[in-house]
């Protein structure tokens, strides 16, 4: 009965981040961080801060989970630490649910 309820959450869940995917994909489509064609741009303005003083940079990873074997990629060191934190508590949600 327990194993029926998981299926259908992993079926809701991988059917609700396509939607996600699908709806943030038009978050950001107008839109554009240089400037249109016809505006100036005032000499030694730099591209990589923005005008809040931060940098425009991305920064991200990703888990690919093998069973209990978690496969770590990351960008940089904070995301990297970050995705090994929820590597572990996946892998012992792993072993609580099918073990």
């Amino acid at each position: 009965m327990m194993g029926s309820y998981l299926v259908m959450i992993g079926i809701l869940m991988i059917i609700s981040g396509f939607f996600l995917i699908f709806t943030a994909s038009f978050d950001g489509s107008g839109k554009s961080n240089r400037g249109d064609e016809h505006t100036s741009i005032p000499y030694g303005y730099d591209f990589e801060t923005s005008s809040q003083g931060r940098t425009n940079e991305v920064r991200g990873g990703g888990i690919i989970m093998l069973g209990p074997i978690p496969v770590i990629i990351g960008s940089d060191a904070k995301s990297t630490r970050t995705l090994i934190i929820l590597a572990v508590v996946l892998g012992v949600l792993y072993f609580l649910i099918f073990m």
